[in-house]
């Protein structure tokens, strides 16, 4: 029996590929197929998880480029690391997008995770909470302003949401905002969306790894705690973050060019259509 699929849900991939034809391959099949978002995470250094298949150009740069190619689409960055990022180039970044995609771009900002990048940038990692909430602070206040960059074409900037764990959940809460989960299944992001609701929080959404498939790596399966399986069991995990309350889900998907394929093939083939 197929799950209940009434409340509304959007859905996006992030468009990795080991080199410029994989990637516009896949992302031409995802947008053809109905996905609606384009997803892009954030970092500064490049990392042996990052290499060649995905990462090591600059997000906002690459969605700049997406966005022209795929004007349809709402493209989106989770998460922009603020504590390494400069926050005015930021500003006029973000509005830039908003812009040129007339409303179409959603900025997530975290706070980050690799404690290298934070010692980099100056920030001691025990802080990175701390200088999160003010670089937070700013970054509103420049996108609301009339000084950096364009004025955005949203009225106050683009849609903006706090990616992280449980401290920024309570912070977006606090302030309004949207809140972006991360890299659980469902049994573990249950707990986090009863407390998101408890505190009166609107949009949930969460970024998650997905991979179709009875073999795969440890690697992904476990250590990303992927969502994987057959189509039936994709449908079925995706189902139960939408019953969570999930309005927003982004996903990553496979491990290299041929599962990350082989999976957007089973979602469009087995889950979209039943969405």
């Amino acid at each position: 029996m197929m799950p209940n699929m009434s409340a509304p849900m959007s859905l996006g991939v992030s468009p990795h590929g080991s080199d410029r034809a994989a990637t516009l391959a896949f992302t031409d099949d995802a947008v053809s197929g109905g996905i609606g978002t384009l997803w892009l995470g954030d970092g500064l250094f490049r990392r042996p998880d990052f290499a060649g298949w995905r990462g090591g150009m600059d997000a906002l740069v690459e969605l700049a480029w997406l966005a022209g190619r795929y004007p349809a689409t709402r493209i989106g960055i989770s998460a922009a690391v603020l504590p390494v990022r400069d926050i005015d180039g930021l500003v006029r970044q973000a509005a830039t997008l908003d812009q040129l995609t007339e409303g179409g771009f959603v900025l997530a900002v975290t706070a980050g995770f690799w404690a290298d990048e934070l010692v980099y940038r100056g920030v001691p990692p025990e802080r990175r909470g701390t200088e999160f909430r003010a670089r937070l602070d700013a970054l509103r206040a420049g996108l609301a302003g009339d000084l950096l960059g364009p004025a955005p074409h949203t009225p106050g900037g683009p849609p903006l949401w706090l990616a992280g764990g449980r401290p920024t959940l309570r912070l977006a809460a606090r302030l309004g905002l949207p809140y972006q989960a991360s890299q659980t299944l469902p049994d573990e992001l249950a707990p986090l969306a009863r407390l998101w609701r408890d505190l009166g929080g609107g949009l949930l959404a969460h970024r998650v790894c997905v991979e179709a498939g009875s073999d795969v790596p440890d690697s992904v399966r476990v250590a990303r705690h992927a969502l994987t399986g057959s189509g039936t069991e994709l449908l079925d995990g995706i189902a139960a973050y939408r019953n969570l309350g999930v309005g927003d889900l982004s996903m990553v998907l496979g491990h290299d060019d041929a599962s990350a394929q082989r999976t957007l093939d089973v979602l469009l083939t087995d889950v979209v259509p039943h969405l």
